[in-house]
């Protein structure tokens, strides 16, 4: 079994980061968000379906620590989603 990159201590970064995706997709077309963000999307996507890498719990621990704002994520100021 190859080594797992991706650690539980992980999960509340990659959920940010999730929802940063999410937040980008309510301002943007689809076709500015799919060449910018859609592969990494669909990549985190996968990582983070339940039971697939890690266990609804972990996921569910995870999302408990992350505030879904911007203010979480080291953007630079025109990255930031109003």
């Amino acid at each position: 079994m190859p080594a797992r990159l991706v650690r539980p201590r992980h999960l509340p970064n990659l959920l940010r980061l999730r929802a940063f995706f999410s937040r980008q997709w309510q301002q943007m077309t689809t076709a500015e968000f799919i060449p910018v963000f859609g592969p990494y999307a669909h990549r985190l996507d996968e990582i983070l379906t339940p039971d697939r890498y890690f266990s609804e719990h972990a996921l569910r621990a995870a999302a408990a620590e992350v505030t879904d704002s911007d203010a979480e994520l080291p953007l630079r100021p025109e990255e930031h989603t109003v």
